[in-house]
């Protein structure tokens, strides 16, 4: 209905709906043996729908001076493309710095090939606490993000050139490599969170006339082709940080299982437990900034694992648990339908031509399409993105 009223899937309603819509039907197909509670699935549901109500309340119908005006892009590309090599050259340096940061660390000595057991050598850092990078190199692989951000509202622009094209790609694949140099899926996942999002939400300024089903089917082939190659990156990483032993095929299908289909059995499991518990008011849903001030320790877990199955246990709770969490079953449904009235707004007015406005509408994107994981606000190097990209973005209006 959200879409019908609205007239497009990446209206917020809609986009929440049909991509909550996917990840619930998705794991009952592929995982059925993951204990489901159905609570759980009707307050998704009837968050979904609270959202899309919002969406649908604010929409207003497109006058007739925009339906006859013929001014869809107001973005200039050649600004944004200069922040972008900017961000690119500072991502490229801080991955060749954090190479040689891990070599010198490591000493591998004579073994010529020693470099490749690197990916497994930080991730037992990583997981032990002892992971610090000296600040150049952390603060330069945080320009990664912001990277992404701008190649992916870049590529939504109908005339650039194919090397411009080329280039908006590239914070990807700097984000693919500094994945496998740690041993990580999340700074791929994040990486091409944050691109997608981006470049939805440049569509909708950029050619708001664009042929709506040719989209929406390469979205869909794109995101089939996303899928095998993140699945096939995951098994990459994951042989490279556990040493380059040999695989268990057993266990890493139960891994593979429980990382993609695992969480709805984990959140519908807890919600189902829960009494009455006590709000937090925002801690868990923004658990960066409030570790950045000092007021939480935000741990490397953050949840302890669930048992979904005999043997098979995960601590991907979705975002859906710190909304709870934080604002209870009631609180967290009202802040959906408050969230869908007011980006609904900002949409409309991200349709007119402005291009700051797609910031918000990128930031839930970015939140809906990671919402199967954690809050993407764990991340203080993402809120950084955003922050980032705002000063191109507004110098950059005609």
């Amino acid at each position: 209905m959200a879409r019908k009223i609205t007239g497009t899937w990446l209206s917020p309603g809609s986009f929440f709906a049909i991509s909550w819509s996917f990840f619930l039907i998705v794991p009952l197909l592929f995982a059925p043996e993951f204990k489901v509670d159905l609570l759980g699935i009707w307050f998704i549901a009837i968050l979904s729908m609270a959202c899309a109500a919002g969406s649908v309340i604010a929409y207003k119908p497109p006058s007739i001076d925009y339906l006859v005006s013929n001014e869809p892009n107001k973005t200039n590309p050649s600004h944004l493309f200069r922040p972008l090599w900017v961000l690119i050259l500072i991502s490229f340096g801080g991955v060749i710095l954090l190479f040689r940061h891990a070599l010198d660390t490591y000493n591998f000595g004579y073994y010529s090939m020693g470099w490749v057991s690197i990916p497994n050598l930080i991730a037992v850092d990583r997981y032990s606490g002892y992971i610090n990078y000296p600040f150049i190199i952390k603060y330069s692989l945080y320009c990664i993000y912001p990277a992404n951000l701008l190649g992916g509202l870049l590529l939504s622009v109908r005339q650039i050139s194919f090397k411009m094209k080329a280039l908006t790609v590239m914070p990807l694949l700097l984000a693919l490599v500094l994945g496998i140099i740690e041993g990580a899926r999340t700074s791929i996942l994040l990486g091409l969170v944050l691109f997608f999002s981006a470049w939805m939400s440049g569509a909708m300024i950029n050619d708001p006339h664009f042929n709506k089903k040719k989209s929406y089917l390469k979205i869909a082939i794109s995101s089939g082709g996303l899928i095998l190659g993140f699945t096939a990156f995951f098994v990459l990483i994951q042989w490279l940080r556990q040493g380059m032993d040999s695989i268990i095929i057993d266990l890493l299908i139960d891994r593979i299982r429980a990382y993609f289909f695992g969480y709805l059995a984990a959140f519908t499991q807890w919600i189902g437990t829960i009494d009455s518990p006590n709000l937090s008011g925002g801690l868990t849903t923004f658990a960066g900034p409030f570790n950045l001030l000092g007021v939480m320790e935000r741990s490397l877990g953050f949840y302890d694992p669930a048992n979904i199955s005999l043997g098979i246990s995960t601590n991907i709770f979705t975002a859906l648990r710190g909304l709870v969490i934080d604002f209870s079953i009631p609180g967290s449904i009202l802040i959906a339908f408050i969230v869908g009235f007011f980006l609904q707004l900002s949409y409309q007015r991200g349709i007119s031509g402005t291009i700051i406005n797609t910031l918000p509408i990128s930031i839930f994107y970015a939140f809906t399409l990671y919402s199967p994981l954690i809050s993407i606000f764990h991340y203080n190097s993402i809120l950084f993105s955003w922050i980032v990209i705002f000063f191109p973005l507004r110098f950059s209006r005609k």
